[in-house]
């Protein structure tokens, strides 16, 4: 199983995104996993994906993750998170801080992800 960040995802939709072949470089790792994403990456995702594209575009990008990934849910995810927030002393933005501690929740060691923030997190490999 392999976390998804709202960075690849925007690098693998918006063509003229400066990460955009290296994430379709990534495409059959994406499709040969499992995967799993937080609400926060999502609408990350498809906030940016949106003003770029549309809508309609925005809102095909949801239908996918929906149908191919798992979105992690946890009554306490925020409240989990903010304590690695606070442990980065807001150097790793809160979206960012719900995929470590999903990660951590699922015994999960790699991202796909282009953010280099990842990199200051220990026992997390970026795959990029």
């Amino acid at each position: 199983m392999i976390f998804v960040d709202a960075s690849y995802i925007i690098a693998l939709i918006i063509e003229k995104d400066q990460w955009h072949e290296d994430a379709i470089k990534l495409l059959d790792r994406l499709k040969s996993e499992d995967k799993i994403i937080t609400e926060a990456m999502i609408i990350e995702s498809i906030n940016l994906i949106g003003s770029c594209h549309g809508g309609k575009v925005g809102y095909m990008t949801f239908k996918y993750i929906k149908d191919n990934f798992t979105i992690f849910k946890s009554e306490t995810l925020l409240e989990e998170s903010l304590r690695y927030y606070l442990k980065f002393d807001g150097t790793l933005s809160l979206a960012d801080c719900t995929a470590i501690h999903a990660m951590k929740e699922n015994q999960i060691y790699e991202i796909l992800s282009f953010d280099d923030d990842f990199d200051k997190v220990d026992g997390i490999l970026r795959v990029h």
